[in-house]
């Protein structure tokens, strides 16, 4: 029986190829593109899952707020993990991590910049079990000066991982580091990627809580309960931190492990984290790509009931009862959707590459595995066939004997509806689409124009290795600046724009006396030439002067943001205290800088404090203005001026707006990633209109040609033909506008300066949706409209 209905429906498909044709290609552009999203989400899901205690290891953050300003940070500080570990049973053991690990490293006569190496404590290896290929995993971080490397590094250092074991390498010219491990790479789908782990070489200081610069994870004993934990946190923090930080509104959260890829967006992440919005929206997209394909055929085979009405009534007569009719037509179904899915098969494998680049991943068609994949491949076919078969195969055998025979089809007026309201639906998820991309990159087109109180145009920035060049900036500086392509240079403890400037709580002057509750800020060495090569603009007071020798050890800078939170209108020679390494440092504001953005636009601008580098260590990062139209003559003169300070070492510049644009890197993803699959929606979307146009054409190609033989025009006929499938889309792109309003509204929360919405965007995007879909409809139209009207009249 099976057997007849699927060779009864393949010849009908034979009979049929420019339906069955559309019909193939619109489920197997939706399938492909479902597989693809599939693979993406799955990669994101299963971020920090490979380790064999992630179900009980938690991230320790911080948030706190005070009247004029917010703390929503990773980093803690020293103290938290032995104090947590003391003062609660639940927790089995904790690690704190220190980004700050790298640099160059010299072994023999190679030399290498390896800036992703951490810091860690000795556990680290007992809450992450990373596969250890050389050495100890237990003994391989308690010696002071040890290191573990991945393979990749130690490869690239010694030729040979096995090689490496027990070999001394140094970062710089003396600090020797012992290999004590080799492990493997770290997993691509884990938040921390590191090639090296170090162990802290000096007692970290457990008395100041309010130095932010350690990651903190906690491994919970087995059955411990985190949520009675958690109950316990805010009698701990008020005794220790908001002690120290002096204030109310105080919340530390313990993030599982696994959510933290998805589900953290805090200020400095090891890295830059997905979201699970961002998820939620790639599944609706893929489950409404394959909708559309779906009611296409939907669509598609219930327009043909006209055409196949008296087969159904011969069938019925020689006995066939509606079992049968609806197995032949979901056999159809099945049919159409396994050729739809073995063709997917090769778009998946043939795009797969180009989506890898979209998308950032190294994804592979068989990740889920090859009897996984082809499982689900077949269950999903045989689920996507019955149901985009059930409702015509329901609709078509539900035709009695006697009217199919004579080819009446009845009322069909609740049928049509149906129809209409599905290419409705379809043409609505396409608006929405639209909308969206549009926005998005409107968005990104915003924050790379935007002006961020500061010229990044021609600045760029690299990091001193060497400590002997920090202890040379002067004679550097001259150098550079004896040419005319450099109009510029200056002196900063980070770059600006990688959102990850250090913070120190403060205390400043109210009333006359320093107040005692803490204002939390970013922290920023910079010398007196900073403002002038970022023509960053001053408010009020004056700059940093080399020739005062009080402004190296007591003065700062703070900004707009700052001064309006503190209150103040005048902050020129306000006083400010904050703890330097255990005893009170204080200083002396001396001006006050316009705002400008040290992170992305994701961020609100932050108060900030600028203060002189007190040691050559923390002068690290050099700023240079390169001459306009001159980029690739100043780098030159650049490289070869830094090299005659830095025989060893190769400078990695980086301009400024590009360290911004890097922060910008999801979205844009996200930006082409949708983009693509809108493309996807509209073309499936298309598909359908086009074989619902060819079908309403055929069905009136007689009329035609009594039109065209009564002087009809080519024109006439086109709206005649055309204007209902118009209505239905511009009904549609009325629906979808406040859909996508309320989508993209939501979308754009995500960062603190952001594009308005504007009326015109959505109507832009249904005029080009409705612009698309009329030439799709007018190409079949005019052709119908042109053709020989003798021929249309002979047709039966």
């Amino acid at each position: 029986m099976f057997k007849h209905y699927f060779k009864t429906a393949w010849r009908n498909l034979q009979r049929n190829k420019i339906y069955a044709a559309i019909n193939i290609s619109g489920i197997a552009i939706g399938i492909a593109a479902f597989w693809l999203i599939a693979l993406y989400v799955g990669d994101e899901l299963s971020y920090d899952r490979s380790f064999s205690n992630a179900d009980r290891i938690y991230r320790v953050v911080q948030h706190a707020s005070w009247q004029g300003g917010t703390l929503n940070i990773v980093p803690t500080s020293a103290p938290f993990a032995p104090a947590l570990k003391s003062s609660f049973p639940e927790i089995e053991d904790a690690v704190r991590i220190n980004t700050e690990g790298g640099g160059v490293i010299n072994y023999g006569d190679k030399t290498l910049k390896q800036d992703d190496i951490c810091f860690a404590d000795n556990t680290l290896f007992k809450l992450f079990d990373y596969h250890f290929l050389y050495g100890d995993a237990a003994t391989a971080l308690t010696r002071p000066q040890s290191i573990v490397i991945t393979e990749s590094l130690a490869t690239k250092i010694f030729g040979d991982a096995s090689k490496a074991l027990d070999q001394t390498i140094y970062f710089g010219s003396d600090n020797a580091n012992t290999v004590t491990g080799v492990i493997n790479d770290m997993p691509a789908n884990s938040h921390m990627q590191f090639s090296g782990i170090r162990s802290f070489n000096n007692e970290l200081n457990t008395d100041n809580w309010q130095n932010f610069s350690l990651y903190t994870y906690l491994l919970l004993k087995k059955g411990a309960n985190v949520k009675s934990l958690e109950k316990k946190l805010p009698a701990f923090s008020v005794a220790t931190i908001q002690k120290a930080m002096g204030v109310k509104d105080y919340h530390m959260e313990l993030q599982p492990l696994t959510s933290i890829h998805l589900h953290s967006n805090l200020d400095y992440e090891l890295s830059n984290n997905g979201s699970i919005s961002r998820i939620y929206m790639f599944v609706a997209i893929g489950i409404l790509i394959l909708l559309i394909a779906l009611i296409n055929y939907m669509n598609l085979s219930t327009a043909r009931s006209a055409v196949r009405v008296k087969e159904i009534g011969i069938r019925k007569v020689v006995g066939s009862g509606r079992r049968d009719l609806i197995g032949l037509f979901i056999s159809e179904s099945l049919l159409i959707t396994v050729i739809a899915a073995t063709i997917a098969f090769c778009l998946v494998s043939f795009s797969l590459p180009f989506f890898n680049y979209l998308s950032g991943k190294n994804l592979i068609i068989w990740r889920f595995g090859m009897f996984n994949t082809v499982t689900a491949l077949t269950v999903f076919s045989i689920f996507t066939g019955i149901v985009s078969g059930i409702y015509p195969a329901l609709f078509l055998s539900r035709f009695k004997m006697i009217p199919s025979l004579k080819g009446e089809l009845g009322n069909m007026h609740a049928g049509v509806m149906f129809r209409k309201s599905l290419v409705v639906f379809q043409f609505i998820i396409a608006v929405c689409l639209i909308s969206g991309s549009y926005i998005i990159y409107k968005q990104l087109q915003y924050v790379s124009r935007a002006d961020l109180g500061f010229n990044k145009e021609q600045v760029l920035s690299f990091h001193i290795d060497d400590m002997k060049v920090r202890s040379e900036i002067p004679a550097l500086k001259t150098q550079l600046l004896q040419s005319p392509l450099i109009e510029g240079v200056a002196v900063a403890g980070n770059p600006i724009g990688n959102n990850n400037l250090g913070g120190n709580g403060f205390k400043f002057e109210k009333n006359g006396a320093i107040d005692q509750s803490s204002q939390l800020a970013q922290q920023l060495f910079t010398d007196e030439d900073f403002l002038k090569t970022a023509r960053i603009k001053l408010l009020q007071g004056r700059n940093f002067s080399a020739a005062m020798s009080t402004d190296k050890y007591g003065s700062v800078i703070i900004n707009e943001t700052l001064m309006k939170e503190l209150g103040y209108k005048n902050a020129v020679g306000k006083k400010v205290q904050f703890d330097g390494n255990g005893e009170p440092d204080n200083r002396i504001i001396i001006g006050v800088v316009k705002d400008f953005h040290t992170y992305s636009l994701q961020h609100t601008i932050e108060p900030l404090v600028m203060m002189m580098p007190p040691v050559d260590q923390e002068q690290d990062n050099l700023y240079v203005k390169i001459a306009k139209g001159k980029s690739a003559a100043g780098l030159a003169y650049l490289k070869n001026v830094y090299a005659q300070f830095d025989k060893n070492n190769t400078a990695e510049f980086h301009f400024l707006d590009e360290n911004f644009a890097k922060q910008y890197a999801t979205e844009q993803k996200q930006e082409q990633l949708s983009l693509s699959f809108t493309i996807l929606a509209f073309i499936i979307a298309c598909l359908g209109l086009l074989g619902l146009v060819m079908f309403a054409t055929a069905q009136r190609t007689k009329e035609i040609g009594i039109r065209k033989v009564l002087g009809a025009s080519v024109t006439s006929v086109t709206v005649l033909l055309s204007k209902d499938f118009a209505k239905l889309i511009a009904i549609a792109t009325i629906i979808a506008i406040p859909v996508a309003w309320f989508a993209m509204n939501k979308w754009l929360q995500g960062f603190a300066y952001r594009i308005s919405i504007e009326w015109w965007m959505f109507l832009l995007s249904g005029c080009t949706a409705i612009l698309i879909a009329l030439i799709t409809i007018s190409f079949q139209s005019i052709k119908a409209a042109v053709a020989n009207p003798v021929e249309s009249l002979r047709t039966e």
